[in-house]
């Protein structure tokens, strides 16, 4: 194998090197942002039947009846 056959063969080794340092933290940022959003589900979700829960127990004020600023 000649000189440039060498220089060439390297450049792509360190080409393929860097490409699959990216790959893999590309994955491992795309695998912290999926754990995130399911967390964020589940925050919601607990958040959602709360607030259904609320809506539910709470009776809205009487028509007449006046701001408690009054």
């Amino acid at each position: 194998m000649n000189e440039e056959d060498e220089a060439r063969l390297v450049r792509l080794e360190e080409l393929v090197a860097h490409q699959q340092a990216a790959i893999e933290d590309l994955s491992r940022q795309l695998t912290e942002g999926w754990k995130q959003a399911e967390k964020l589900r589940g925050e919601l979700a607990r958040l959602s039947e709360r607030l259904e829960e609320f809506e539910d127990t709470s009776e809205g004020p009487a028509a007449n009846q006046r701001p408690p600023h009054w």
